[in-house]
């Protein structure tokens, strides 16, 4: 009867534990990235006193109750929801984000990610640095100073599309062409087209400054089809800013008997020409961030441009059940457990959802099952111990009458 005393006390303290385990992972439900903890119970053996073996006379084993493993966190995925944040991140799929948090490595699928003050990309909660790859650097922190500008880019190609007509008006001005110089300058050109008077395939060409000063000029020729003919594509000019090196241009038409640029179509009465592309960019400010499904850092800048110069890492486990958790939506890798680091979408890992983050995993439902299934456990095993109880009373009280 003392042993079903021990083993009554045995079962209301693993339920009490169970019941905390609960209560915290309640507690959690809208906790971003945190993981459930699931109670495991086990039965509890000892031996007897005879130092008896397995197989040798008398009993070697008894039930000495239960006890309960609240270690073990529950690593499925959770829902991820909409924050609106460019910069707050979520994993669908395996993996953690890696975070250096005062010089050891942590690990959290909670990617509330920002730039502290000194524009290093940190985890918001914790305050650690988290770990990206970069073209030259496997694994390290990123600054972000070194990235919110981009310098000016000189045009050296101005690209054209449309049509030429080949009878019809002979002359035709295209505005609007704007090139710009190794400091960032724009300056502003057009181009003059007259058609040749006895051969409508062929085009001479006047490039002129704002000031309709002429700084280039050549010629150009069509094949009977239409397209332009080799060697007969381009038109150079230059341009000389005040104060910076010359910009040398080139204009082009097009590829030499492709359709993909400007043409001279047997039926065009009518010229209509615009500019297709145009290389070289104006000196550019960081204007937003974002992460795409790979977990690369896109940086968007005011004159258009994109560059995206690191990427988020992912670790990855054999068994992530085996992490310790830390607290804060941190986990810990136990000693000797082996861990990879890769970007998104890489060795089995999963894709990066940018704007959203994983809520907690915590089933509501399920928990109040388990909760109603413990509480009933530990009614259970408090019976048994007052019902111990009462027998051992009774047993006394025997022993006084006698």
């Amino acid at each position: 009867m003392l042993g079903t005393i021990y083993i009554g006390l045995s079962g209301m303290t693993a339920y009490s534990k169970g019941l905390d385990v609960i209560s915290n992972n309640v507690a959690n439900l809208n906790t971003p990235g945190f993981k459930l903890t699931v109670p495991s119970f086990t039965d509890a053996l000892y031996r007897n006193g005879s130092g008896a073996i397995e197989g040798a006379p008398g009993t070697a084993t008894g039930g000495a109750g239960v006890t309960v493993d609240t270690q073990r966190p529950s690593f499925r995925q959770g829902e991820m929801r909409d924050t609106g944040n460019p910069l707050d991140v979520g994993v669908d799929g395996n993996g953690f984000f890696v975070i250096d948090h005062d010089g050891r490595q942590v690990f959290t699928r909670a990617g509330q990610l920002a730039f502290n003050e000194d524009g290093v990309l940190i985890e918001r909660e914790t305050r650690g640095r988290v770990l990206v790859s970069t073209e030259s650097t496997a694994a390290t922190t990123f600054d972000l100073d070194e990235f919110r500008t981009v310098q000016p880019k000189a045009t050296t190609e101005v690209m054209l599309t449309g049509t030429l007509a080949r009878t019809g008006t002979a002359t035709f001005d295209l505005p609007n062409i704007t090139v710009i110089d190794a400091g960032g300058g724009r300056h502003a050109l057009k181009a003059k087209f007259v058609r040749n008077e006895t051969e409508p395939l062929a085009w001479t060409v006047e490039v002129l400054d704002s000031d309709e000063e002429v700084v280039g000029t050549g010629s150009l020729q069509f094949n009977p089809d239409g397209t332009p003919q080799e060697g007969q594509t381009s038109v150079g000019f230059t341009v000389k800013p005040q104060n910076l090196p010359e910009l040398s241009v080139t204009l082009k038409i097009g590829t030499a008997g492709s359709f993909s640029g400007v043409t001279s179509g047997p039926t065009a009465t009518t010229s209509q020409l615009s500019t297709l592309r145009r290389d070289g960019f104006e000196l550019g400010m960081l204007t937003q961030t974002s992460f795409d499904e790979r977990g690369r850092l896109t940086l968007t800048y005011s004159n258009g441009q994109q560059r995206t110069p690191a990427a988020l890492l992912l670790a990855q486990f054999d068994s992530p059940d085996q992490l310790r958790a830390l607290g804060g939506g941190l986990f810990a890798a136990r000693d000797g457990q082996h861990v990879t680091l890769a970007p998104a979408q890489a060795a089995g890992r999963g894709s990066i959802v940018g704007g959203k983050l994983e809520l907690s995993n915590v089933d509501l439902t399920q928990q109040f099952t388990d909760l109603i299934i413990i509480q009933r456990g530990y009614q259970a095993s408090s019976q048994m111990t007052s019902v111990a109880n009462e027998m051992i009373q009774q047993l006394l009280s025997i022993g006084e009458r006698r």
